[in-house]
């Protein structure tokens, strides 16, 4: 790549772990790429000149995880931020994937639902601050 197209991370790029570790999900079938692993992603995008990673809570912490495999995941990641000076912009949260967010997650008729949706987007703010986004 010629060297003024080169990326360096004072030029903020950021990447979703969505984008780079989509699955070529199908909507007729099912995925047709492996799992790529968050910390995989992050020192790729290092390598690459990036300056930050972004990505649903989802994205990183498989729905349903117990508190355990949570924080050992959290603890892999934040190591990788740590090891390759990547920054954390901004999270977002997964209210759509999931079947319990078939009809919304705050718009949703049913209250625990949206009740569900309130508690995993403050915890994700958490998260997000955690890891050093604004």
């Amino acid at each position: 790549m010629p060297e003024g197209f080169t990326p360096t991370p004072e030029d903020r790029i950021t990447f979703g772990l969505w984008t780079v570790g989509w699955r070529g999900n199908d909507p007729f079938g099912e995925p047709t790429r492996p799992v790529l692993d968050p910390v995989e992603s992050v020192e790729r995008l290092a390598e690459l000149g990036a300056y930050g990673v972004t990505f649903h809570d989802d994205d990183l912490i498989p729905f349903g995880a117990d508190e355990g495999e949570r924080a050992r995941l959290v603890g892999r990641f934040r190591a990788a931020l740590e090891r390759t000076g990547m920054k954390v912009p901004m999270a977002t949260t997964n209210l759509f994937t999931h079947p319990v967010f078939k009809d919304g997650g705050f718009t949703s008729n049913d209250r625990d639902v949206r009740r569900f949706a309130l508690r995993k987007v403050i915890r994700n703010i958490d998260l997000a601050v955690e890891l050093g986004a604004g």
